[in-house]
């Protein structure tokens, strides 16, 4: 279990893994250092938050998406909105980070990333790989 300041327990962070692969870090690896740098930073400040209602940047989503509990995480990176829609674990203070994408109005890049999230949550929910991410606790 990792623990932060005052004992409380860390949230534990789990990117998405399809036919073996890690579906998050081709994202990660597409943002700039300075986007890098923003999200490194949402994950350390968020794994540290009590209630994820008071993560920093996030949103539920609605329709069908909330009625499958993903979530999304925003911040402007590469000039751009990011997204990084996720889930909450099975167990108590995991998350699971589904896609990540950028948009601009109405448009996702990929086009198809709100799909793919339900589809990789209800496939997560079953029991999909994932792999823990790693949070360097420096703040």
């Amino acid at each position: 279990m990792l623990v932060g300041g005052g004992g409380q327990q860390l949230w534990r962070f789990f990117d998405y893994l399809e036919n073996g692969h890690n579906v998050i870090v081709p994202w990660y690896q597409g943002l700039l250092e300075d986007g890098q740098e923003v999200f490194d930073t949402l994950l350390k400040q968020n794994a540290k938050t009590l209630l994820p209602m008071n993560w920093g940047c996030s949103k539920a989503l609605q329709g069908e998406y909330k009625r499958e509990g993903i979530w999304e995480w925003r911040f402007v990176a590469n000039g751009k909105q990011q997204r990084l829609f996720g889930i909450f674990g099975n167990k108590r203070k995991e998350a699971i980070f589904l896609i990540g994408c950028s948009h601009k109005g109405r448009v996702y890049t990929p086009s198809d990333c709100l799909n793919t999230a339900l589809r990789r949550a209800k496939e997560a929910r079953k029991g999909a790989q994932v792999d823990e991410r790693a949070i360097e606790q420096t703040l």
